[in-house]
Formats: C-alpha cells, sequence, structure tokens
C-alpha cells in the first residue's frame, strides 16, 4: 500500500476518534468534511494518483458516513451502501481497470 493512503487512513482514525468524542451529529458532519478535505489535500500531492477515482470513492464515502451520522440511513443499510461503491469502484463503472489496459 502507498504511504500516501496509509496518511489518508491515519487522517481517517484521527477523524473517528474525534467524532467519539463530540456528541453533536453537527460537529460530526463538520469533522467528516474536513476529514475529506484533507484528504483531498494529501492525494493531490502524488502525480501518479488517480483523483477521479480516489475522489469519487472518498466522496461517496463521506457521504454514506454523514447519512448514518444524522440518522437518516440506517447502519446496516450504509455498511451495505459502502459494500456496493467498494464494488462499483472495483468491478464496475467507465472506471474499469481492464477497460483502461
Amino acid at each position: 500500500m502507498n504511504q500516501i493512503w496509509f496518511q489518508v487512513l491515519a487522517v481517517m482514525i484521527v477523524g473517528s476518534i474525534i467524532k467519539y468524542l463530540v456528541h453533536s451529529p453537527l460537529a460530526w458532519v463538520v469533522i467528516e468534511l474536513v476529514v475529506l478535505g484533507i484528504a483531498y489535500l494529501i492525494l493531490r500531492r502524488d502525480r501518479f494518483i488517480d483523483m477521479q477515482r480516489s475522489m469519487i470513492f472518498l466522496g461517496g464515502l463521506t457521504a454514506v458516513n454523514i447519512l448514518v451520522d444524522l440518522n437518516i440511513m440506517n447502519g446496516i443499510v450504509g455498511n451495505l451502501a459502502l459494500l456496493a461503491l467498494l464494488a462499483y469502484i472495483m468491478f464496475g463503472g467507465r472506471y474499469n481497470i481492464r477497460r483502461r489496459r
């Protein structure tokens, strides 16, 4: 795994820890958006990363997390949505790796 993605993972973990310390759903949304912004800034530094695919994945992940945090979406449905997002990024859509070769 690339060092850049370890940094993004570390930012996401720190954001989750901060979310556990704060008890306001509005603050959770702000924390999620700040984590997405920091992840964008980290990923932008490496020119070999496909920014479009990475930001689609991270943006979808953030959107699902916000919907679950605000109790608009159930946790189980959120997990299924994240699995669908992961499957879309890996196998489907117009961003298929096999078609790009």
